[in-house]
């Protein structure tokens, strides 16, 4: 992000793409899927978000967050894993599943 949103969380999703696969290696980190096949939430990762669908799920995060003063900012950033579209809408997509 640029000035003057500063650092802060890092997601890591050891089960959905290499180099989060790597990183989870290299500090001994648990291999966990958290997004299911048909992109809701689910065990482990899922709690009180199991079965919501993973775009609405970042939405009530945020709100869960925000409501509590814990939400600093969020920032829009360049996605740099691949995509595969699958119909006519670009909110259709099927993220790599590695585990």
């Amino acid at each position: 992000c640029p000035p003057p949103c500063p650092p802060g969380a890092v997601k890591v999703t050891p089960g959905h793409s290499p180099p989060d696969l790597a990183l989870a290696r290299a500090h001994g980190l648990p291999l966990r899927s958290v997004i299911g096949d048909d992109g809701t939430m689910c065990p482990p990762g899922g709690g009180w978000l199991q079965g919501v669908h993973r775009f609405v799920a970042r939405q009530e995060l945020v709100a869960a967050l925000a409501e509590r003063g814990l939400l600093r900012g969020t920032c829009d950033h360049a996605l740099t894993l691949p995509l595969c579209r699958l119909g006519t809408s670009p909110r259709v997509c099927v993220p790599p599943l590695l585990l």
